[in-house]
């Protein structure tokens, strides 16, 4: 992507946290951010499959199938 003020090239400083697109540009040049993109739409999972995650997450601990250590 190039800036829009100088020509130079620019790079992504910022990433969309579910789908890991850029949505922020910095001008290596200038130093101008272009807009944020705003992505309003991601593919989410049905309900049925994250309940399915929560409970199966569930019993693994209460069965010591896994184990919570500290960080």
């Amino acid at each position: 992507m190039l800036c829009r003020a100088c020509g130079a090239d620019m790079i992504a400083t910022e990433y969309c946290s579910s789908c890991n697109e850029a949505v922020l540009w910095k001008c290596t040049s200038c130093e101008k951010e272009n807009d944020k993109s705003v992505h309003t739409y991601h593919p989410r999972r049905p309900e049925s499959s994250r309940t399915v995650s929560v409970v199966g997450t569930l019993v693994g601990l209460a069965s010591g199938l896994y184990v919570m250590a500290p960080i």
